[in-house]
């Protein structure tokens, strides 16, 4: 739920910056020629279709690393009356590819790239958790005795491959999501503040226990717990972003099922105060926010909530609960 910060370490512990990565993508893969030479090949009906293609074969680089905002304008256009239909038509509901967008996309090669360039993108953004839900990994691993890669990982386009078949490849626009998250967004476009290159999204909500007194008392009932998603701005505006993100990934209906999660990081944070002025002072080699790490079984800091599932929840929990407690006990005294 992070943003995609640059610099950042590939699963090799190398540091890849932003030049570096654009670099590799375009310059030393000859992307750009490599789709400029199929999208010479496709045969055009019309004028207008011919003009396309010339468009994007002239601005083919620049598609290809347009950063998040950029991309934002180029759909703005795209959805102009003069371009409806051109890529994609509407037919019962279902948004499909028209031939023309067929053979756009086909120039861009997906399909293809999908498991030759973009395995490598992964190790390269070494991306770990879905940055959409927090939910599920995003990892990339080999299988090196049989001699090929295991991907447990899609990319998800940020703006949709059918309507938008030129930004198929766009780096800026293929994000590593789960399987899940994939699915749920479909052809939906989301505000560009819910593009993991653009904003981290774990800062515009927080995770709450609707009921915390049941956590308390003991007293949950199986896995299933009501936790809200609340958006931190108070402004209308702001808040109807975060329900379009919120609904489309069911933010809130996958999170019920963690109601154990919840129970844990309330046991702990009741305990914390003993066990850090006790068994904790058997660790002393250890940093404070380690031996926090080791007790509440995840990363402890904002910017490492990418790297395990649930860490996002589970801070937000430990906050909740750390200030529930407090309470509690300062009303017993």
């Amino acid at each position: 739920m992070n943003k995609i910060e640059f610099p950042r370490k590939d699963i090799f512990n190398n540091t890849i910056t932003q030049s570096k990565l654009e670099n590799w993508y375009v310059t030393e893969l000859k992307l750009t020629q490599k789709i400029q030479y199929r999208l010479q090949k496709i045969t055009w009906k019309t004028s207008f279709e011919k003009s396309i293609i010339s468009t994007i074969i002239s601005c083919l680089n620049y598609l290809l690393l347009a950063k998040p905002d950029e991309l934002m304008k180029l759909t703005r256009l795209v959805g102009l009356k003069k371009y409806q239909n051109i890529f994609s038509k509407k037919t019962d509901g279902r948004i499909s590819s028209t031939d023309f967008g067929i053979k756009i996309l086909d120039a861009f090669n997906y399909n293809y790239y999908r498991g030759t360039i973009l395995v490598e993108l992964a190790k390269k953004l070494n991306v770990k958790c879905c940055p959409y839900c927090n939910m599920s990994y995003t990892l990339i691993a080999r299988d090196e005795k049989e001699d090929k890669t295991l991907t447990k990982f899609q990319f998800d386009h940020f703006y949709s491959k059918t309507k938008y078949p030129m930004l198929s490849m766009s780096l800026y626009n293929l994000i590593p999501s789960c399987a899940v998250c994939n699915h749920r967004k479909s052809t939906d476009n989301l505000d560009i503040s819910f593009n993991p290159y653009h904003s981290s999204i774990s800062e515009s909500f927080v995770f709450k226990v609707n009921n915390p007194i049941q956590l308390y008392i003991g007293k949950k009932q199986g896995d299933f717990l009501k936790i809200d998603a609340e958006p931190k701005s108070s402004s209308p505006q702001e808040a109807q972003k975060f329900e379009a993100y919120k609904n489309t990934f069911n933010i809130e209906a996958l999170y019920q099922r963690h109601g154990d999660v919840a129970q844990e990081i309330y046991d702990k944070a009741y305990l914390y105060p003993y066990i850090s002025n006790n068994n904790f002072s058997m660790l002393p080699k250890y940093s404070k926010n380690y031996r926090l790490r080791l007790w509440m079984g995840t990363y402890t800091e904002k910017e490492e909530i990418e790297n395990r599932p649930l860490t996002k929840l589970k801070q937000d929990l430990w906050e909740q609960a750390t200030e529930f407690f407090n309470k509690k006990r300062t009303d017993e005294y």
